[in-house]
């Protein structure tokens, strides 16, 4: 539009009254620019958004870079983490209209009270209670209990895990069949991963959870993805799939997978129902590094904290397997 308008160059023409960018914490300064230049001067800017989620992907190490004007100016870092240092006029909202009050307790205590959030929810639909023939999968989707932790022994994976994919598949096909839950990859049901190794993985396995382009039969959107692309959308359920779990590597890259930010993404992207599949190494871990052992605490705390009641026990692909819920209302039973 601007091209047909003014042919010769698009920039210094002043249009727009105002601007709001939202999911600000995953947009760079360069970006923010680009998308202020249509700006009259005295136009006002909003900006939303929330530094606890995942920041601006990046690939060069910049925490080790030298040049001097990098490391004064940082214009890699967020919008919203650059604006918070300034210290501007602020609004911070503590009311979910989207998460279950058991999940938004768990981000109040865990990571939103270190903010003075008095983050809440009033929601608590959950998923519909269908019959299901396998007990392990009957217990991990039981209504009652929005959040479950599975933990599995497995204890030799990296960026792949079969074993964790074996796991979920009959969880994944009861979910999505339509006789029951008819969770779809739309807006139904989400699959977290950290690596792409793994994404890989799941989505040659799970291809009706891949969205298809009519014209080309070429999937265009997946219920499966990285952390990273689910930041800003919702999901009736988000199943969170660990992944790694070889002590040595979890210790080598643990500013990776164990970034509290990239749990709490995944956590607030549920509507009704929050899976984390995990290997017991991963809440077992013990690092003489303070961060690390900082950022391992909410993985720890929402097992033995909030998820910590047994619902099943066994074996299964030869691994000891463990489904824990909370914070829930046991059944009268029990």
């Amino acid at each position: 539009m601007l091209k047909q308008k003014w042919s010769m160059c698009v920039f210094g023409h002043e249009l727009c009254d105002l601007l709001v960018l939202d999911e600000a914490s995953q947009m760079n300064l360069p970006e923010a620019l680009m998308a202020a230049l249509p700006l009259k001067p005295d136009a006002p800017l909003i900006v939303v958004g929330d530094h606890r989620q995942m920041p601006p992907i990046v690939k060069h190490d910049w925490d080790r870079e030298v040049r001097r004007t990098f490391r004064d100016y940082q214009v890699y870092t967020s919008l919203f983490d650059t604006l918070r240092k300034q210290k501007p006029p602020m609004i911070q909202f503590a009311e979910s209209f989207r998460l279950h009050e058991a999940m938004a307790e768990f981000l109040r205590r865990e990571v939103y009270r270190h903010d003075g959030i008095p983050f809440h929810s009033k929601r608590r639909e959950v998923l519909p209670d269908h019959p299901v023939d396998d007990d392990f999968v009957a217990a991990v989707l039981r209504p009652e209990y929005p959040l479950v932790v599975i933990v599995h022994e497995e204890a030799d994976s990296q960026v792949r895990n079969v074993f964790e994919q074996e796991l979920i598949e009959p969880i994944l096909q009861a979910v999505a069949d339509p006789a029951t839950h008819g969770l779809d990859a739309e807006d139904g049901l989400g699959i977290v991963v950290p690596h792409r190794a793994q994404r890989a993985a799941l989505r040659h396995s799970f291809p009706q959870l891949s969205i298809l382009d009519a014209a080309s039969g070429l999937p265009v959107r997946s219920a499966i993805d990285t952390v990273e692309r689910f930041q800003g959308g919702e999901r009736t359920l988000i199943l969170v799939s660990a992944t790694e779990s070889d002590r040595a590597y979890l210790l080598a890259s643990s500013e990776f997978l164990l970034d509290p930010r990239r749990l709490t993404v995944a956590l607030s992207r549920a509507k009704r129902k929050m899976i984390l599949v995990a290997s017991r190494s991963i809440f077992a871990l013990f690092s003489t590094d303070e961060e690390t052992f900082m950022n391992s605490l909410l993985w720890k705390n929402l097992l033995r904290r909030t998820c910590s009641t047994l619902l099943w026990e066994g074996e299964r692909s030869g691994e000891r397997v463990a489904v824990w819920g909370g914070p829930g209302e046991p059944h009268a039973n029990e």
